[in-house]
């Protein structure tokens, strides 16, 4: 059996082509001076291209169902026309061509067959953008206020590709990690075990019109283990682990994985047999992970000031709409702060040198005693803040609004857990309770099973994902698993009910997307690497309800019987 030993096994990270960047740069040259008869030629056209070897495996049971192992590049090119005031970008058309597009590029350094599929991006971006333009300017006829700017026009950057940081496991140990964990968790009881397991390392080459060429180090390693259970009322109970970092050094070795992958399936076949949930209405604790998905769900959507796309007159986001996230709205208790500082060097996954614009991350403190006082910022000004922050960041042909990179949340006051616990029983108590619910971990935006749809008139939206593990404390100590609760019209105004803070987990590496429901359609292994610290917090009231129901069970899994 192979041994993940990062540091002697690592596959290395190939050094930045100097081949591709050639290609692109010419062209890049000829796609400035794309002109159609009575359209505007490009005022920027920016050339975005990944290239790095993606390990990726599934397993089920201890048998792998996916291998992929494979060199990848990609080329994002995007060409807007107008100027930096006015032009094509941030306009939603519905499914109509943007000036974004999105070419694989050969792996091998042929300069004829990289120029081509650039100019075959470049030239479909072209026509498309003056399409965009077109129809942006006609729905902003009328308007009386002109909305903000395009576009930060910022010096360009010259960054040439210095040693690459991270090492890459190889493809045996990737797919072996994927057997041993999903085997680990597929125990006599469990449904399935599945495991995925993805490495990804390289390069991020970017080149723009305006001159700037930034070569970025990249790469992340993600493992997810998810283990189910189905009653014989139908219902599923699921629990999952999880492991996110920069490299294969950031996470814990196979064995110690391995072993939280047979934690888990106790864990969940003990949750799987407690008695039908009932509704919940009191204080939670969160703790450790779940605080860190709490803060991740709730706030981060408060701190990024990206304005929605604009869309035709009439539809929900017009021209000029305000972000979400609103200085000087109170998020926190007083004495509470929030604050996002990619730059630092701890080795949390969501740092970084440069963004995915080339600008360089900066310390913004959003949130002071417990108020927003500054935003996270792209290179698309909004009317509150014009310059960007450094947080412009997205997935694929998303444009490049503003993510959170490193956050932390500190509490004016931190009390011990037992304090936190008693505190809690308290609570409690005035409301006519005996016990408390404690939640350990909530089910991570990437692996939602199903997204809600809200009608007018229907019952609250959850507002937050289900709790994975959750238990109710008694007055003697003891923790009794909760299985299958759901939360009741949960949003922002949570966090300001939050009464106390206990030392959290420290820092929780995540995968993530932009605010809104895209984040939820992310996939186990993709999303933009983010960290976050915070406490263990005790809110002092929140609502569950139970989410029992499903496919009756027909068939046992026995570990010496067959399906």
């Amino acid at each position: 059996m192979i041994l993940l030993v990062a540091a002697a096994l690592a596959a290395e990270v190939a050094p930045a082509s100097a081949a591709l960047q050639a290609a692109l740069e010419g062209e890049l040259a000829r796609a400035t001076v794309l002109k159609l008869p009575d359209a505007p030629a490009p005022w920027l056209v920016i050339f975005d291209a990944l290239d790095g070897t993606v390990h990726e495996a599934g397993a089920e049971d201890g048998a792998l169902y996916r291998s992929q192992h494979a060199p990848f590049r990609n080329l994002r090119v995007e060409v807007r026309v107008g100027d930096a005031t006015v032009d094509s970008s941030n306009y939603s058309g519905f499914g109509e061509p943007d000036g974004i597009q999105s070419r694989r590029l050969p792996v091998e350094d042929g300069q004829v067959a990289l120029r081509r599929e650039a100019w075959l991006a470049a030239d479909a971006a072209y026509k498309n953008a003056v399409e965009t333009l077109s129809r942006k300017l006609a729905g902003r006829k009328g308007l009386k206020e002109a909305p903000p700017p395009d576009y930060q026009v910022l010096p360009p950057l010259v960054r040439p590709a210095g040693p690459h940081p991270g090492n890459a496991w190889s493809a045996p140990e990737v797919d072996d990690l994927a057997r041993r964990l999903s085997a680990a968790a597929s125990v006599d009881g469990v449904e399935s075990a599945q495991a995925e397991v993805r490495d990804w390392h390289g390069w991020r080459l970017r080149l723009d019109s305006t001159g700037s060429r930034v070569w970025a180090a990249t790469g992340n390693v993600v493992v997810r283990v998810e283990a189910v259970v189905r009653r014989d009322d139908g219902s599923e109970v699921r629990d999952a682990r999880w492991w996110i970092g920069r490299d294969a050094r950031s996470l814990p070795d196979a064995a110690a994985m391995e072993s939280e992958a047979r934690a888990l399936a106790t864990s969940l076949l003990e949750t799987a047999a407690a008695p039908t949930p009932k509704p919940w209405l009191g204080p939670v604790i969160f703790e450790g992970e779940a605080a860190a998905e709490l803060f991740s769900q709730l706030l981060a959507p408060e701190l990024v000031g990206t304005r929605p796309e604009e869309t035709a007159p009439g539809s929900f986001f017009a021209p000029g709409a305000t972000p979400m996230a609103r200085i000087g709205r109170r998020l926190l208790p007083e004495g509470w702060s929030a604050w996002d500082d990619p730059s630092t060097r701890t080795g949390a996954a969501g740092e970084y040198e440069i963004d995915h614009e080339g600008v360089a991350p900066r310390r913004v403190d959003t949130v002071v005693d417990g108020v927003v006082r500054d935003v996270l910022m792209s290179r698309l000004p909004s009317k509150e803040r014009a310059a960007s922050t450094g947080h412009g960041r997205a997935l694929g042909n998303d444009r490049r609004g503003a993510l959170p990179g490193f956050v932390r949340v500190t509490a004016p006051r931190m009390i011990t857990d037992a304090a936190m616990r008693k505190r809690a029983m308290k609570l409690a108590r005035s409301v006519g309770q005996e016990q408390v619910l404690v939640v350990r971990r909530l089910t991570p935006a990437a692996m939602v099973q199903s997204l809600e749809v809200s009608v007018s008139g229907e019952a609250p939206m959850a507002g937050l994902t289900a709790p994975y593990e959750a238990c109710l404390l008694q007055v003697d100590g003891s923790c009794v698993p909760a299985r299958n609760l759901r939360f009741v019209g949960v949003d922002r105004r949570l966090l300001r009910d939050i009464v106390a803070a206990a030392p959290g987990a420290g820092r929780i590496d995540m995968l993530d997307g932009p605010p809104g429901p895209s984040r939820y359609t992310i996939g186990t292994t993709g999303g933009v690497p983010t960290s976050w610290d915070v406490p263990s917090v005790l809110v002092s009231e929140v609502e569950l309800d139970p989410a029992d129901g499903g496919e009756p069970r027909v068939l046992r899994i026995g570990r010496a019987g067959a399906r």
